[in-house]
């Protein structure tokens, strides 16, 4: 066990510094980078307790205060990202618990010092009210954090499986306390238990860093591609001029209607609406996206968004969506080439929106003029 405590704190510091480091992170982010050190905190505790305090009880049986940020963490995260706005601090009373552990763990900890007896007595009491809290508090917190994930984050694919797949291992950990609880385990049993909740706590951290650094959630900005000889937006650490041409061979699905019902300043205040929301939300990474499901989003109406498109920008609907999806993987592969992260194409086309490699390589090639390996090989030399 105290293999997995060293290894798990050592990840959780090191993804934390590397999310930390991450020019591409945003303002939730700093939520996460609390929660990775909060757990590095947490084992690194435990490795001190576990190699040099001889007190059986205290080593084995002894629940540290620190796991009580996880879940309120987790939510604030899920909040933050639903709402950009949103201030974690108003919601400082989720932390109430973690307040009252840490009392509680101080308090044991100067009983022990006086009277083994009374303080092995305060250690069981501390220890049963801190395992059920864990169990209720914070698994409702996870769980707030999950129905967030699951009802409001449609339209941010990477941020809701993040939480979906931190929220399953926390559950994880509840489910092991209840199941040593009710077994009334001894403390050759609780090695067992304390092993099992350091490992979901390593993947945890795991989990956080694939997501978050490995080119999984990189920002996009503006896209920076090239349309009818008029470049959109730039990114300043891409220069994708170089490697864009025009794109006038894309078949438009929706035809260019031949006369208009706003005006030209109307069609470039709808676009400029669309690149604002989708540049805020990353909508174009639902793989079902429809004009649709996007008119319904940013609140505008579908037929004005094609007259938009048709009339204003001269493109079809999925001509714009899928730009915006190349652009993001330009983002991803510039990304994670300049670090040399391992690359799969095949991931990053998922990531980015489209449902099989062969319409990824496709649009890729039409856009930059070069297949996504040409790219890379190209980035590379750069690098």
């Amino acid at each position: 066990m105290i293999y997995v405590i060293a290894i798990g704190t050592f990840q959780a510091i090191t993804a934390s510094l590397l999310l930390l480091t991450n020019k591409l992170r945003s303002k939730a982010d700093g939520l996460l980078i609390l929660l990775l050190f909060c757990i590095a905190a947490h084992l690194a505790t435990k490795f001190y307790i576990f190699n040099f305090v001889n007190d059986g009880h205290v080593r084995y049986q002894m629940n540290t205060f620190i796991g009580f940020c996880y879940a309120p963490l987790l939510y604030l995260y899920a909040m933050k990202v639903k709402n950009e706005a949103f201030i974690p601090a108003t919601r400082w009373y989720v932390f109430l618990p973690f307040i009252l552990g840490a009392v509680g763990y101080l308090t044991v900890i100067c009983v022990l010092s006086f009277s083994q007896e009374a303080g092995y007595a305060a250690l069981n009491i501390y220890n049963n009210a801190t395992t059920w809290t864990t169990v209720t508090f914070s698994a409702y917190c996870t769980l707030l954090a999950y129905n967030i994930a699951r009802k409001h984050l449609q339209n941010r694919p990477q941020e809701r499986r993040l939480i979906e797949w931190v929220a399953y291992l926390f559950w994880a950990i509840y489910l092991v306390a209840l199941v040593f609880l009710f077994k009334r385990a001894q403390p050759g049993d609780m090695i067992l238990c304390r092993a099992l909740v350091y490992t979901c706590l390593l993947i945890v951290s795991v989990i956080i860093i694939r997501y978050k650094y490995a080119g999984l959630q990189t920002q996009i900005q503006i896209p920076a591609i090239k349309m009818e000889g008029e470049p959109v937006g730039s990114v300043e650490s891409v220069n994708f001029l170089a490697l864009t041409e025009p794109i006038t061979s894309l078949t438009s699905v929706v035809p260019i209607p031949r006369k208009t019902s706003l005006s030209a300043a109307d069609h470039q205040e709808i676009l400029s609406k669309l690149d604002q929301y989708l540049r805020q939300t990353r909508l174009y990474t639902d793989a079902d996206l429809n004009l649709d499901k996007l008119a319904a989003s940013v609140g505008i109406s579908k037929y004005h968004i094609s007259e938009a498109l048709n009339a204003f920008a001269e493109k079809s609907f999925y001509q714009f969506i899928n730009e915006w999806r190349i652009s993001h993987a330009i983002e991803k592969l510039q990304f994670m080439t300049s670090r040399n992260l391992p690359v799969n194409v095949l991931t990053i086309a998922f990531d980015c929106g489209f449902k099989a490699k062969s319409s990824f390589n496709q649009y890729f090639k039409k856009i930059t003029g070069q297949t996504p390996t040409e790219y890379m090989r190209n980035l590379a030399g750069v690098v």
